[in-house]
Formats: structure tokens, sequence, C-alpha cells
């Protein structure tokens, strides 16, 4: 036992504490400049030998839960989240940002310190009932397995952790976690519609054509894994899990995007919001703000956000890039660059830009504190 600030914990909590002021120390710069105190995070407990509860800013009954849970992804959107500073995630947590109250976020597996058991512990018991209400957050594509049509074997390029029961799919994990979640967010594009995990194999062996074309069979992506996200890709055609799943699980959600209408703080089994948030990765002040919009539909502060066709909040991805770029004046004009890296401050149109057909506002705002952002800096 070690002594920390007049209370008595392990060896390994204390281990841990060290781990997480090494990991918040190095998380962002933009992070680290928002005041917060680490005693807000971490909570070290003296009974029962010790024990670290992180990033659960409040173990009030009104506080939010959050299940953030992660596929085939290479964890650009968990870092553009950690980018986000208006507000910043420890903001949320912490409940200095106000409005949204206090946010537990129960489980995000590149940075909670749990690990193994003990992090597969926090899905079972969010599946039992014991964080309810959470809103659940998707991040990457997810492979199909074979409950949901995939070919024999297909579980084995989707197994994630091993419970007494044996290995489980992320399916199997999801299959839980959306019918006790009360909302869902797929942040990315990968987990709105697939993203490259679900692009087509190339020069596929003619021992394995047949594996990859049963995917493609039941509406899937015919890469090697199947991989979806959770929406249908209408561009590609592709199922979500939205189509693939148990009716039971998915048709709450569909209802929503059905045009189901619900009041601020009227959580429903039967009606249940899912909002997309794309992008490789998606901006982290739209993940925040769409995250946001949820939590504080469940406190009864706002309806849920109106959506586009691609399930998008419109108040977010309802301008194109156009309308809202800073180089438009050239554009009115008819100032263009003539090849791709002119310096100048002419319009991207004629090298590429596709502003006028796509929806988003980061050129305008900036990636992180107003700077960066696609046009702003001549991309």
């Amino acid at each position: 036992m070690i002594a920390m600030g007049g209370q008595k914990i392990s060896r390994r909590d204390f281990v841990k504490i060290i781990g997480l002021g090494s990991l918040f120390s190095v998380i962002s710069l933009t992070m680290r400049t928002n005041a917060f105190s680490f005693g807000d995070i971490v909570d070290v407990k003296s009974q029962g030998g010790g024990g670290i509860d992180v990033l659960r800013g409040s173990d009030s009954p009104d506080a939010i839960n959050v299940i953030w849970f992660e596929g085939q992804s290479c964890t650009g959107d968990s870092i553009a989240l950690l980018d986000a500073v208006r507000p910043s995630v420890i903001d949320v947590i912490t409940g200095t940002a106000e409005i949204t109250g206090y946010v537990n976020l129960r489980y995000m597996d590149a940075i909670m310190p749990e690990w193994s058991s003990a992090a597969l512990q926090i899905l079972e018991d969010a599946i039992s009932g014991k964080y309810d209400p959470y809103v659940l957050v998707l991040e990457g594509a997810f492979p199909i397995d074979e409950k949901a049509g995939g070919p024999r074997y297909s579980d084995m390029f989707g197994y994630s952790g091993e419970t007494e029961k044996g290995p489980k799919t992320f399916l199997d994990w999801l299959r839980g976690l959306l019918s006790r979640a009360v909302a869902v967010v797929s942040t990315g594009t990968c987990a709105s519609y697939g993203g490259i995990p679900a692009d087509s194999a190339r020069d596929v062996p003619v021992e394995y054509s047949d594996f990859i074309e049963s995917f493609k069979r039941i509406g899937t992506s015919s890469s090697p894994t199947g991989a979806t996200g959770f929406f249908g890709d209408p561009i590609r055609g592709y199922k979500g899990l939205i189509d693939l799943l148990p009716s039971d699980i998915t048709a709450p959600y569909r209802r929503f995007l059905e045009g189901a209408k619900l009041e601020p703080g009227e959580v429903r089994a039967d009606v249940k919001p899912a909002i997309a948030v794309p992008g490789c990765p998606a901006n982290g002040q739209a993940q925040i703000r769409a995250l946001g919009t949820l939590i504080l539909w469940a406190r009864g502060v706002l309806p849920p956000p109106p959506l586009d066709r691609y399930y998008r909040p419109v108040w977010i991805y309802g301008r194109t890039t156009h309308e809202q770029c800073p180089r438009a004046a050239s554009y009115a004009v008819g100032e263009f660059r003539e090849y791709a890296g002119d310096p100048s401050w002419k319009c991207l149109f004629r090298v590429g830009c596709k502003g006028p057909v796509s929806n988003c506002p980061w050129n305008k705002e900036g990636w992180i504190l107003g700077i960066g952002g696609p046009t702003k800096t001549g991309a």
C-alpha cells in the first residue's frame, strides 16, 4: 500500500494514476490548455484497498453515461475528439460545460485505463442495465459475423474479447449494446457507412473468391470482412447494421429515421435517435456537438436534431463547403488556381475541389481553434 493525499492505495492503482498523468500530459496541447482538476477525473477511493474511477464525472443519478465502442478503426475519430476545444472532452466530463451537465464516459478503449476482463466487464454491465441511460457511440466499421449472414468462419475476423462464455464478435457486443442504448451516434465515415474497410477486395485468390462473394450476396461490401457501417451506404449501395441485425434491435432506430418525432426528454423503447457524423476523421467539434445534442435531448432540454438524407445533423452539415468558403470571392470573379500546389489565394475548383457538392463547415470554422480546415489551407 502507498499513502497518497492522506489515503492508502494499492501499488497497482498508483501505477494507474501515474500512467494517467502521462496520458493527459501528451493527449493534446489544446486539451492541456483548458483548466481542469486532475481530481475531477480520477477519484481515489480509500475503501476496500483502493480503486480508481476514471473519466466519470459524477455518480449523480442525473448523469448521462456514454459507451464508446470501436470496431475496425484507425482510432482517428478518437484522436480528433480529444482535439476538440469548444468545449473539450474534459469540459464535458467534469461538468465545466454546464449546459450538458455531468457526463460519464464509461467505456472508450482508446483512453480508458481498464483492460482485459475489467474492460469487458464494463460492456457486460452496460448490457445488463447498470449504466442506463446511456448513449452509444460507434467508431470504425464492423465485420459481419455468421449470425448476421456472413459465410462460415467469418466470425474469426471479428472477435472482440473473450468472456466466460467464449469469444464474442463485435456484432455480439452490438446486439446487446444497441438493444439497451437510448440513442446512437456513428462517428466517422467507417462507422457511418463502412468507409475504407468496406472497399471491395482486389485480385482475390480463387480459393477465397466464394468467401468474399458471400458478403456481397447478403448486400454488404465484398471486402475480406464484409465490413459495413451502422447506416447503409447510399453511394455504394451497401446494407448497414440497421438492415442486417434483427429487427427487434434496429426497429426503434429505423422508426426515428423514418420520421417518428420525439419530444425533449422523451426516452422511449420503440423510437431511438440515430445520428451520423461522417468524416475521415470526423471533426472533433462535430462529434462533441452531435453527441451533445443527444445528451441535451435525454436531459429534456432539446428535441433530437433534424437530419439530412445521409442521416447527418442539418445544423452542422446543412450548407455546402462552397457556401462557407473563405475563397468564395475568387470563385465569384473567376480567379482559379491553374495547377495543384499553386500557393495563391485563388479558388481550388479547377484543381479538384468538391466544395460545391460536399457539406461541412470546417473550412470556415477551422479544424482546431479556428486553424486549418479544407480550402482554408489550400487543400
